[in-house]
């Protein structure tokens, strides 16, 4: 049982009546359990979860990320239960305080029964329909047993979320003095909530950094992508794109994807500072039959290996006939696609080489690999020291 100054800030936040999904992996497990043995829990916990095994977080996210114990993972995994969040809270709430979607999470790598190399930390993150808050945190190695390590990472989660709820007077976590928190938060204007909630199609974000319902100049085309990061085969495949259509090309960026988890706050404005001259749009239409439906008329530009999910019946409903009917509405929206070759697996995949359906073919012109070929991984700019 934690001192007395937890369970007091424990019932006040369920006094708050704020719904929440919490999602814990590595460490921080104790916060469910402190959570969940104070009375008036089922005013705060929807659900918890402990996805511990790699397999398990995967599922979770949807993906492999990238590291299993960074900040990046941990703001995915708060996003993801926000969403699940949002699909838990009753219809008609019992309260009559409006509520939002709620999720935090953590991630940690804590002492354990052998020694670690890397360092022992935690990332928590909360999320919310208007809110992205971040913490990161290094503690001080061998200074405590897993035991006290896991207590202490429980405590700054409760932490986290009492904050995150609108609690102030909340007690500190004793950390040492070397242990210094980093916190990062990002708000939401209106626009970009209202798509984030499904409210709204999309927004979009101005090269002089404002949100807007509308661009300036509407683009005959779109470089559909997730750029992370934007890099320079993005930006000569953009002016191949607008030099064949003969006009504007700007970026669209579902911040919902069908297979990756949706995009918090943070993350979205660190890839819409990317973009100082060029418009981009923030979607929430992961896939190019809702695309079409936002963006009647426009050319999406994209690299084969999107085309091959395009076209490919098994990324939808794994029914042929539902994948002819997709691109029947793709086509009577007035839109269609422009091709860059890739390199898939060492191997350069062209347009020539998809087995675009008869029924397709008139929506797909390729961009040939003579005017346009830019080997260039994300992944691997992401993690240099990994190529």
């Amino acid at each position: 049982m934690w001192p007395p100054q937890w369970i007091d800030l424990i019932t006040r936040i369920h006094q708050q009546n704020q719904p929440a999904v919490l999602v814990v992996t590595g460490g921080g497990a104790s916060a469910i359990a402190e959570l969940l043995a104070v009375p008036g829990a089922s005013r705060t916990i929807l659900d918890a979860q402990v996805p511990y095994s790699s397999e398990a977080l995967i599922a979770w996210l949807g993906r492999r990320p990238d590291q299993f114990c960074d900040e990046r993972t941990a703001l995915a995994m708060a996003s993801v239960a926000a969403y699940r969040a949002g699909k838990l809270l009753p219809k008609e709430p019992k309260s009559p305080v409006e509520t939002t979607p709620f999720g935090i999470s953590c991630t940690a790598s804590l002492a354990s029964d052998r020694p670690k190399r890397g360092d022992h930390r935690c990332f928590i993150a909360v999320q919310t329909s208007y809110l992205t808050t971040s913490y990161s945190l290094i503690l001080e190695k061998g200074a405590r047993s897993r035991a006290e390590e896991d207590a202490l990472v429980g405590q700054f989660i409760v932490r986290a979320l009492a904050i995150g709820v609108g609690l102030t007077d909340v007690p500190e976590v004793d950390f040492r003095s070397t242990e210094v928190i980093v916190v990062e938060l990002q708000p939401a204007p209106e626009l970009l909530s209202q798509v984030w909630q499904g409210k709204a199609d999309c927004v979009w974000s101005l090269p002089d950094w404002s949100f807007e319902t509308q661009p300036p100049v509407k683009p005959v085309g779109l470089l559909c992508g997730a750029f992370d990061p934007l890099h320079y085969g993005h930006e000569e495949l953009r002016q191949v794109a607008e030099r064949r259509l003969g006009g504007l090309v700007a970026y669209e960026l579902s911040i919902t994807n069908v297979d990756k988890p949706p995009l918090d706050f943070l993350t979205i404005e660190r890839r819409r500072q990317q973009f100082q001259e060029i418009p981009l749009t923030l979607t929430n239409a992961p896939r190019f039959w809702q695309k079409a439906k936002v963006f009647p008329g426009t050319t999406f530009v994209v690299g084969c290996d999107t085309a091959i999910r395009i076209i490919d019946a098994k990324y939808d409903s794994g029914d042929k006939e539902v994948l002819r009917q997709t691109i029947q509405q793709i086509r009577a929206a007035g839109c269609r696609f422009l091709v860059a070759s890739r390199e898939v697996n060492g191997q350069l995949l062209t347009l020539a080489n998809l087995n675009v359906p008869e029924f397709a073919r008139d929506l797909f012109e390729e961009i040939p690999a003579t005017d346009f070929r830019a080997d260039v991984s994300s992944t691997e700019l992401r993690h240099p020291e990994s190529s």
